[in-house]
Order: C-alpha cells, then sequence, then structure tokens
C-alpha cells in the first residue's frame, strides 16, 4: 500500500541525489580553483625570481680572467623526430667555443644525460667543439646528469666554491643561475645563442614546469641518486 510518506519520499529523492552531486562537483571545483591559483603564484614568482637572479649574475668582461670553468649544459643534439639540429644544442656549441678561443686558459665542462641508445649530450657536445677547433684536453664530460640538479650537484661535489661560467640560453640560463645561487655556488652565466624565432611555444611550456621542478629540488621534495666521481 503506497502511503503519503513513501510518495514525499520518492518525490524527494531525486533532489536529495541531485544535492549530493552538486556538493561533490562544487567540492572538486574548489580543489581545482585552489591548485590552479596556487600554480599560477608559483610560476609568477618562479619568473621574477629566476630573471632578477639571471640579470644579477652575468658574468663581466673583466671577471673571466680569473675563471678557470665553463659548464655547458647538455642539450638534444637533434629534434626529437630527429629531422633537424637543435637550436639549444647549436647555440650552446656556437657561444662556447667562441668564450673559449677568447680565453683559452679555461676548461670546459660538458653535462648531459646519456642512455647508449638516444641520448649522448656530453659525448655530442664534445664531438661538436671539437670540430669548432677545441681540442678535447681542455674538456671535462659528466655523462651522469640527468638534469640541471645533478649537473650542478657534480660540480659542487667537485669543484666546491670554485667560480664557474654557465653557457645556455637566457630561458634556461636564468633558471640554473637561480638554482646555483640557492646551492651557494659561485657561479656566473653567459648567454648562448637563441632560437631564430624566438622560443618555441613547447620550450616555454617545459620550462614552466622545469622551474617548478627546480623549486622542489632545492626544498628537498624531489631526490637525486648521487653518483660517485662524477666527473671523468
Amino acid at each position: 500500500m503506497i502511503t503519503y510518506g513513501s510518495i514525499q519520499l520518492l518525490t524527494h529523492r531525486p533532489k536529495l541525489l541531485v544535492d549530493s552531486l552538486f556538493s561533490r562537483s562544487m567540492k572538486r571545483l574548489k580543489l581545482l580553483l585552489y591548485l590552479s591559483t596556487g600554480f599560477m603564484i608559483v610560476a609568477l614568482l618562479n619568473y621574477y625570481s629566476f630573471s632578477n637572479c639571471g640579470e644579477k649574475h652575468m658574468v663581466k668582461k673583466e671577471q673571466l680572467d680569473s675563471i678557470r670553468f665553463i659548464l655547458v649544459p647538455g642539450a638534444g643534439r637533434y629534434y626529437p623526430n630527429g629531422s633537424r639540429q637543435n637550436y639549444a644544442f647549436l647555440g650552446r656549441v656556437d657561444s662556447s667555443a667562441s668564450l673559449w678561443h677568447q680565453y683559452p686558459h679555461m676548461k670546459l665542462i660538458l653535462s648531459g644525460y646519456e642512455d647508449d641508445r638516444w641520448y649522448q649530450e656530453a659525448h655530442d657536445l664534445l664531438d661538436a667543439l671539437m670540430l669548432k677547433g677545441v681540442p678535447d684536453s681542455v674538456c671535462i664530460l659528466d655523462p651522469n646528469s640527468a638534469d640541471t640538479y645533478e649537473t650542478l650537484s657534480n660540480y659542487k661535489e667537485r669543484y666546491g666554491k670554485e667560480p664557474f661560467v654557465i653557457i645556455s640560453q637566457e630561458i634556461h640560463l636564468n633558471r640554473a643561475l637561480w638554482m646555483a645561487s640557492e646551492m651557494e655556488l659561485n657561479a656566473f652565466g653567459y648567454k648562448a645563442g637563441e632560437y631564430p624565432e624566438g622560443n618555441p611555444r613547447w620550450f616555454v611550456i617545459k620550462e614552466i614546469g622545469s622551474r617548478l621542478k627546480a623549486r622542489l629540488e632545492i626544498w628537498g621534495w624531489i631526490s637525486h641518486q648521487r653518483i660517485v666521481d662524477p666527473l671523468s
């Protein structure tokens, strides 16, 4: 037998279900809003703090006579599709060779990721620099660095606070100099040749993620496995 109470319950169930779904949706929307806002704040903080640090630590000509090391972070020699060479790689090679020919007392530390298959970043840098007249006797290979943090950590482990110059494109150079400063390294920046038509969109998006990762690495939220005797 259907009573008035049962009819009332049946009519209210859809409303309760809708209210429940709406409440859950609002909670998810609020969480997404908080996360998006937090990400934007960190991204803006990174932009201004990294840029300011980069400008502050650019090397001056009179400093180069007393600096012994040039650090060249690795970059893939070719774009992912393998059809043409990477402008980041070409710019770092050209600028490193040019600086060394002006200051041949300096040693070049060639860093990068190597997997014995697709990536040979440190050795690719060496091969390209030798073609530009840089002898292998002034090059030190660091083939065990998967990212900028490991590159700087390996340098710190081997040379401590010995002054050095980092050569890279401005957008990456600013991040590297900020990380070096936070790691209490005595690093200076030298801008490498840029992309002919400006930084590609994919590179800018990648750098935003890399800057967030860099801050987490400095805060100790991302750890790295250390490698014994990193430089050879």
